[in-house]
């Protein structure tokens, strides 16, 4: 790594390099102006009157924030988004919210953010001028309706406003070479303008540009930077082919194009030590049906892997084609990355997904990549996950309010059947809030970002008003695991052992399991819990997912978006707080116990090992309707990953867990002791990351909640 490059890097870990916001004055007469063209206006006023960012040594430029900027910014961050601001006041739980118990709505969903992918493959293709030429072609289409003509002239405001400020930056950075004496620096600094003059308005031609060309947009959207090793593999060939880039200095780019993204959240912010804010994929399957990882897939980790930053994180797109070479790689990366910025996902069960669930032609379907915690989107489209929800409370509706009937139930499947009636109504109200959180969504016309999204365009309309052209969306679910854990208890101690009846085990389960311990003792000690590799689990777990798949498949938001399940949690400990407002449930947790995160088990149920955990998450969604965000926790001893022949085997036992099915993995090999110690001592293990839910962060910077559940995660020893 370049000794320059060493420099940014430690620059931006403990400063802020992105300049201060530069305030503008507003013309007071814009009030007379239609909402939409008054933002479109003041979004480019204020984009031109930022400060350019100028260093003794970048070679990229554009850097600005829109928070506090008075004008509306991105989709993504939502910065001066009025009424989406007032929505989270009442449905967002914060982690720091006292009251955040409140923003529960029924203990059944609450509001949640959303990630998107620009498409940023047309913007290097055909630059902003085929933007403006399509929008005055949609402005010409709908000069008689008044919303559309309004939103698209801001919207061509707002992209004026880009593009002068890209010849900002160029004026900056000519007048800066024109008076440099270093013959070398003088060299970049035009070279650097010459790129401002070039891109984003034109396409980019060179690798150069077309990192400079995204990194320039990247701050207009600031989310998932996409499948970038598919984007820029044929400049990159290219240039390589023609003499004018060597390996080592496209990887120096790739280090400082990275740099300023992880620059981009403060490192002051809450979130600024967490790898979410930029997540993007690569691998996966092409258009040719082989897998995708290519020499500048590799190269883009070999680059990231050798800076200290806390993002972008990656995601590789494990295809049945994938060979065990790259996922060795992978993982060999992922076990030496201080900053745990590596997680892996199938392609196999997503794609199936995709195209039997969600209808997507396999060239669509291939398009995906992640963002977020773990969401998959497509580029130019949002994930449009509208809210979390509390999938347990159609098992206690089903114990605590239909009690009479399930205690005439003669058999499991009379009880099963009473439970599915449970599930069908929560999964409609879930979907019926999820439609109410995009409606207050869709108050706020947002502009900016939408010259990045497909179909805002020529639709007319904004992102958040349903004018991108959405193909996924969802809930991640709560409680999953408890779910299948309490199905399968059921069936074993009341219907096939008759340990006890349903009267006794709700009547013990009202009194949170105090007047018949032996019975809480023996589920816990002989209950055949999920992740087992156990035959009546598995089956409760198949019959749970085909139970969602049951009440999702066709349908779709109102947005027009397909339906998929996902299990992470995101930044804020939900699965915790919907287990506190939430009754003792059959497979022995108590009243008010935290559900377990993702898709796993924990707490010691999981008795075989990891082999069997994996074989069971392999194998319990055969309809593939839970490829949304789905998060796989494993805690490995060190030992596992430090010996190079258990390591080894450890590759080999993920790479089986893939071709069985499995969709998410992501890895954690710190010991249990060391986690103790740094709670009991936060200040000497403040370097010390883990991946959470989708993410990685610090481990004394989560909350306690996020702590008690890595804690709480089941070893696989040496």
């Amino acid at each position: 790594m370049s000794e320059r490059i060493n420099k940014l890097a430690a620059q931006v870990y403990d400063q802020d390099i992105v300049p201060p916001l530069t305030p503008v004055e507003y013309d007071p007469l814009d009030l007379a102006l239609p909402e939409a063209i008054r933002n479109g206006k003041r979004i480019a006023e204020f984009i031109r009157a930022q400060t350019v960012y100028l260093t003794d040594s970048n070679r990229f430029t554009g850097m600005m924030r829109f928070g506090g900027a008075g004008v509306p910014g991105d989709v993504f961050t939502r910065s001066g988004h009025t009424r989406f601001d007032e929505a989270k006041k009442h449905f967002y739980a914060w982690v720091s919210d006292p009251d955040k118990l409140q923003h529960y709505c029924e203990n059944l969903v609450t509001f949640e953010w959303q990630h998107s992918a620009p498409d940023y493959r047309t913007i290097l293709e055909k630059g902003l001028e085929d933007v403006f030429t399509r929008i005055a072609f949609y402005r010409e289409k709908y000069r008689y309706d008044k919303e559309k003509a309004e939103f698209l002239e801001a919207l061509e405001l707002a992209c004026k406003g880009v593009a002068a400020w890209a010849v900002k930056c160029a004026e900056v950075h000519e007048k800066a070479a024109e008076s440099c004496a270093d013959p070398v620096r003088k060299v970049e600094l035009a070279a650097l303008a010459a790129a401002c003059r070039k891109v984003p308005m034109k396409p980019a031609e060179s690798f150069y540009e077309g990192l400079h060309c995204i990194l320039f947009c990247f701050y207009f959207l600031p989310d998932s930077i996409g499948t970038i090793d598919r984007y820029l593999i044929d400049l990159y060939k290219q240039d390589l082919a023609k003499g004018i880039l060597t390996r080592d200095e496209a990887k120096e780019l790739l280090q400082e194009f990275f740099i300023h993204i992880s620059a981009f959240t403060p490192y002051s912010s809450s979130n600024g030590d967490r790898s979410a804010e930029c997540h993007f994929a690569i691998g996966g399957y092409n258009e040719y049906h082989e897998d995708g990882f290519n020499e500048l897939s590799r190269l883009i980790v070999e680059a990231l892997m050798e800076i200290d930053t806390r993002r972008p994180s990656i995601s590789l797109r494990w295809t049945a084609k994938t060979s065990f070479e790259t996922l060795k790689f992978m993982m060999d990366c992922e076990r030496n990355d201080k900053n745990k910025r590596i997680a892996f996902c199938s392609d196999e069960p997503r794609l199936k997904s995709l195209m039997e669930n969600c209808g997507l032609p396999y060239g669509e379907a291939i398009r995906y990549t992640m963002v977020g915690c773990n969401e998959p989107a497509f580029p130019g489209m949002l994930w449009m996950g509208g809210c979390t929800s509390n999938i347990v409370r159609s098992l206690t509706n089903t114990l605590y309010n239909r009690t009479e009937e399930v205690c005439a139930c003669e058999t499991f499947e009379d009880f099963f059947a009473i439970y599915c009636e449970e599930l069908k109504k929560d999964i409609d109200q879930i979907i019926r809030y999820i439609n109410l959180f995009n409606d207050m969504r869709a108050q706020d016309n947002s502009i900016l970002s939408c010259f990045m999204l497909e179909g805002c365009i020529e639709s007319g309309t904004s992102a958040t008003r349903g004018g991108c052209k959405n193909k996924v969306g969802g809930t991640n679910i709560m409680g999953q695991t408890c779910v299948i854990d309490s199905l399968s208890i059921i069936k074993q101690f009341v219907y096939d052992e008759k340990c006890t009846d349903m009267a006794h085990l709700i009547e013990v389960m009202r009194n949170n399991w105090e007047n018949d311990e032996d019975l809480h003792n023996a589920i816990l000690k002989d209950g055949r819990f999920f992740g087992n590799s156990d035959p009546l689990s598995d089956e409760m777990a198949r019959r749970f997912t085909t139970e969602l798949h049951r009440n999702l498949k066709g349908r779709r938001l109102k947005n027009g978006a397909h339906i998929l399940i996902g299990s992470l949690t995101g930044y804020n400990p939900h699965y915790a707080c919907y287990g506190a407002m939430t009754e003792a449930t059959p497979d022995g947790r108590y009243r008010g116990e935290p559900y377990m995160v993702g898709t796993g088990q924990a707490s010691g149920k999981d008795r075989k090992g990891i082999p069997a955990l994996l074989k069971s998450v392999a194998q319990m969604d055969p309809t593939a309707i839970c490829t949304g965000p789905v998060v796989v926790n494993l805690l490995l001893d060190e030992v596992l990953i430090r010996n190079d022949e258990y390591f080894d085997k450890v590759c080999r036992m993920i790479e089986t867990y893939f071709k069985l099915g499995g969709i998410h993995v992501q890895l954690n090999y710190v010991s249990k002791e060391e986690l103790l110690a740094a709670r009991k001592a936060p200040e000497q293990y403040r370097s010390l990351k883990v991946r959470v839910s989708g993410f990685s962060a610090s481990f004394v910077g989560l909350a306690d909640e996020l702590q008690d559940e890595i804690l709480n995660r089941t070893a696989q020893k040496g």
